[in-house]
């Protein structure tokens, strides 16, 4: 096995690397001519793999562990501490068999019927300008709360906006400056202090037969020696279903890049939207960036692509490039409305590696999102309603993509105009 090829960086260089964003990994291992890269970014020693095989390599919990490897940063604002997120072994299957049995297909229709619903609500009350990213992020707090169980009635218009934009705030804030980072961390203590009180008053307050609703399960839930989890952790849980479902508020932002700056893909797309639906989103999520990538320690010498990486390695998994890896996709930065047609289903329902927006391997055993199924029905309700409910006029705007912003999209949020 081959030697993992250094890129040394400047101390003075990092803030310029890091402005590459997206691309930073990409750019390293093209500089060191090899799919396998080492260079020392924000304290820390790392290697950058890509692609299908090193994907698998990855998931697989014999060669890599999760317990240690995120940032404090990103745990500070974005997945919260002692989530599932940080778990290995039969402490991580334990916890997300809770988030998996959530997904049954019953309750899958209950989240696109009140996403359905509370879309086509907003989007009959909007006259004149307005952006897509705002419409998502009311709805999709709304609709998520509303299926977890969480009842928003007694909360003030004002009250939900923060809320809301608590969530956004945590998404935004990992990787930023130091001062969004800040307020960052604050608006995520404000959030799990909201989900706290929620969590205790489920348990104080049972309601039998939601053991499938979101805050009553989490409410409820044990750790792997029977243990009732602590309330802190419990409300970390219960955001960990809020917070990534307001996050794809970004993934509608972007479909309306799609629809609105790519004509031709909006009218193909309408042509033949039952054929072609699902081909589209998951072809959306398989070209538009969205979480850049993920961490992990070796916890044995591994191989990947012919080069060693020593145990105990941090090792950073290239998500954006897995998912525009032309080893294994073709055209891969071309987007192509019928490149999953037929093979839908595959993609979000099987293990699977060659597209990993939301991770790879299996849901339950592996660090897969539990929320792809989610996902899906959040991006079927919005290009149905964008698509054959309603028709736009598209102002002129920005449709630029910032790659060194993380998460990103459109600078103009996709600005639509309805009469």
């Amino acid at each position: 096995m081959k030697q993992v090829p250094e890129i040394k960086i400047k101390v003075t260089d990092v803030t310029e690397r890091l402005d590459e964003g997206y691309l930073l990994l990409s750019e390293l291992r093209n500089e060191a001519d090899a799919p396998v890269v080492k260079a020392h970014l924000l304290n820390k020693e790392i290697i950058a793999i890509y692609g299908e095989n090193a994907a698998k390599i990855f998931y697989n919990p014999h060669n890599f562990k999760r317990e240690g490897a995120m940032p404090k940063l990103v745990l500070k604002t974005l997945f919260g501490e002692e989530g599932v997120q940080t778990l290995d072994g039969q402490d991580h299957t334990h916890r997300k068999s809770i988030f998996m049995e959530l997904m049954n297909p019953k309750r899958m229709e209950e989240y696109h019927r009140i996403l359905d619903h509370r879309l086509t609500e907003k989007l009959d009350q909007q006259h004149g300008e307005f952006t897509l990213f705002d419409i998502a992020k009311d709805v999709l707090f709304r609709s998520i709360c509303e299926w977890s169980g969480i009842n928003l009635a007694n909360y003030s218009e004002k009250e939900i906006e923060e809320l809301t934009n608590y969530q956004i705030s945590m998404i935004s804030s990992a990787i930023t400056s130091p001062t969004a980072h800040l307020k960052g961390v604050e608006n995520r203590k404000k959030s799990e202090k909201w989900a706290q009180s929620l969590i205790e008053n489920a348990r104080i307050n049972p309601v039998p037969g939601k053991e499938d609703v979101a805050l009553y399960a989490f409410a409820q839930t044990t750790d792997s020696n029977g243990e009732l989890l602590p309330i802190d952790t419990a409300a970390v849980e219960l955001l960990n279903i809020i917070r990534p479902t307001v996050a794809l508020t970004v993934w509608i932002t972007l479909m309306g890049h799609a629809l609105y700056s790519r004509p031709d893909i909006y009218q193909r797309l309408k042509a033949d939207f039952s054929e072609l639906q699902d081909s589209f989103i998951q072809e959306m999520r398989r070209y538009y960036p969205f979480f850049p990538m993920l961490p992990a320690f070796a916890i044995k010498d591994v191989e990947v692509d012919g080069y060693l990486i020593p145990k105990d390695s941090w090792v950073v998994l290239d998500i954006y490039c897995t998912n525009h890896d032309e080893r294994t996709i073709e055209t891969p930065d071309v987007f192509r409305l019928n490149r999953y047609l037929g093979n839908e289903k595959h993609i979000s329902y099987e293990e699977e590696y060659e597209m990993i927006a939301q991770g790879g391997g299996q849901f339950v055993e592996m660090h897969r999102c539990a929320g792809e199924w989610i996902t899906l029905h959040t991006m079927r309700v919005f290009s149905d309603q964008l698509v054959n409910k309603y028709t736009f006029s598209i102002p002129e705007q920005d449709w630029d993509i910032p790659m060194n912003n993380f998460p990103t999209f459109p600078n103009s949020k996709a600005k639509l105009y309805k009469e």
